[in-house]
């Protein structure tokens, strides 16, 4: 629906007010930036095929720009690149083709619209030659945030835990009064698997001693406490019972903790929750 959206109804409309390149573009860019350009020292005054040759055979001066409109026409968000660099450029580089077209049909040289700086079309009008700094103080800071923000990202990334764990206390009842004079209290157990590989957990529950903790569907325990399969990339939801037996005192709120322990490598993750009594 977002697809069918975007691109049958909004298209560039896309581009111009949601997409955030054209604006980081408008906040890196200089003069000496490469970008999507019309060369106008070569390209005023426009006219037509006919009249610039005429103009030319007087030694007058005559653009190459016929202002054909083709710049315009194959430009997905409507940009009259002729107008300098805007906003709503994508610099998809589609005018430089359809200008190129034009130029060999009318026998004139190619890149009127090219990939260029608005230092180096000033410099050709003052008659001076082109300069091109690829590598500048501004580059290397961008580079050096770019290197950055990876780093950043990449040790966030391999310092993750890959096992999670979080459980949510059944609202109504609070615990449960059985028969033999136990108290009862149930939840609802996520965990989480983050590797490619099926793993097995050691459920445990801290601060709370003597109780016993039961799983649906419990296949096997280590300890008194339920060992569970999940498998890779997965998440399991499990329902879990937290027994406290007959004579035990039991607090009106006692804070508890999940713990969730890999078997193979031993990494844990905890969720913080309260075992609640009368």
């Amino acid at each position: 629906m977002t697809t069918f959206v975007f691109g049958g109804l909004m298209r560039e409309q896309v581009c111009i007010y949601m997409c955030p390149w054209p604006r980081i573009q408008a906040a890196l860019t200089d003069e000496h930036a490469l970008n999507v350009t019309y060369r106008y020292d070569r390209g005023e005054p426009r006219m037509s095929v006919k009249k610039a040759t005429s103009l030319r055979a007087a030694g007058k001066p005559a653009g190459d720009c016929v202002d054909c409109d083709q710049c315009v026409a194959v430009c997905p968000t409507g940009v009259d690149i002729r107008k300098g660099l805007q906003l709503d450029c994508i610099q998809c580089g589609l005018c430089i083709d359809a200008c190129n077209n034009v130029m060999a049909k009318i026998g004139r040289p190619a890149d009127l619209i090219a990939y260029d700086t608005d230092i180096n079309v000033k410099r050709r009008q003052a008659g001076q030659a082109e300069e091109f700094h690829i590598m500048r103080p501004r580059t290397w800071l961008y580079a050096g945030l770019i290197a950055l923000v990876a780093g950043i990202m990449l040790a966030a990334l391999l310092m993750r835990n890959d096992v999670g764990v979080n459980a949510m206390h059944d609202r109504n009842p609070i615990f449960v009064s059985l028969s033999d004079g136990s108290l009862r209290n149930a939840y609802t157990v996520n965990l989480l698997n983050k590797r490619s590989e099926p793993r097995t957990f050691v459920l445990q529950v801290d601060n709370l001693p003597g109780a016993k903790v039961e799983t649906a569907g419990q296949a096997g325990e280590e300890n008194g406490s339920p060992v569970i399969e999940v498998g890779p990339d997965q998440s399991r939801q499990m329902r879990v019972l937290i027994t406290m037996p007959p004579g035990a005192k039991v607090a009106a709120q006692t804070p508890i903790s999940f713990k969730l322990v890999d078997k193979k490598t031993g990494r844990v993750a905890t969720h913080a929750d309260h075992f609640f009594g009368p």
